[in-house]
């Protein structure tokens, strides 16, 4: 389905626009989480997060539009759907419904290439400090939810969630707080696996960097004049073959029957 400039450009604003509401929906939730808020003060959190959600729905239309209403949209769709739900009173049962904004948010993320992905691998590997201060925001807030109801909890508030989040993905692992919950095994491995991947890809700039060739480097670089160059023969050629037509139209004496040649 084509789309006109100006409506690609509208849709551009628009997507920057629920990108900007996302994130600050998701701080509006870390802040609830980590933080007992006076009643007034979590009302107004209340309202912004519904005006938040509202926003949402219509980015899920949106979406869907695009793609003709396809079934394929709700591959993905139905994430965009939970996570317009409001995060209120009336849905205190779904507390699970966090973990779709930050899905969401990773998702809106992942169509702006050239924010979180490169074309280059030192592109990709500079995106990964990024990825990891999502990961470590999202495992913060997940933590407190699933540790603070086990008596025996070590992750209470929202700064012990902070301090092991740190550790663990640092791969320090200073042992002094840990989660008990089954739940928080699980998400205390996620984060160790993106500290691991962290780290990795900060070794892999470094020897990108400092050991491997600089033809090796710039690979990727002389690939782009290639295609250029390949462009511009083909552009010649094509010039030159219609030259050679028009040419050949110019020798032709006037009046000459061409059928007859």
């Amino acid at each position: 389905m084509r789309i006109d400039k100006e409506l690609q450009e509208k849709l551009e604003i628009w997507d920057w626009s629920v990108l900007v509401v996302s994130v600050v929906s998701l701080f509006l939730i870390i802040w609830e989480t980590f933080f007992n808020l006076p009643p007034d003060t979590l009302n107004r959190f209340i309202l912004i997060d519904r005006y938040a959600c509202a926003i949402f729905m219509i980015d899920v239309l949106v979406r869907w539009r695009r793609m003709g209403w396809s079934r394929k949209y709700w591959k993905w769709g139905w994430v965009d759907v939970l996570a317009s739900i409001p995060l209120d009173a009336a849905f205190r049962a779904l507390q699970a419904i966090r973990i779709y904004r930050f899905v969401r948010l990773a998702r809106i993320i992942y169509k702006f290439k050239g924010i979180t992905t490169g074309t280059t691998l030192n592109e990709k590997i500079l995106a990964m400090p990024g990825i990891t201060l999502v990961m470590i925001l999202f495992s913060t807030t997940l933590i407190v939810e699933v540790e603070r109801k086990s008596p025996n909890a070590l992750i209470k508030t929202g700064g012990d969630a902070v301090w092991w989040a740190l550790s663990t993905v640092t791969t320090v692992g200073y042992g002094d707080i840990y989660p008990v919950t089954t739940e928080g095994r699980f998400i205390a491995a996620g984060l160790m696996i993106v500290g691991v991947a962290l780290f990795g890809s900060i070794s892999a700039y470094i020897t990108s960097k400092l050991i491997l060739p600089k033809e090796e480097r710039d690979h990727e670089g002389e690939l782009r004049e290639i295609r250029a160059l390949h462009k511009e023969v083909k552009e010649l050629r094509q010039t030159l073959m219609e030259h050679n037509n028009a040419s050949k139209k110019a020798e032709v004496p006037p009046g000459t029957d061409i059928k007859g040649l």
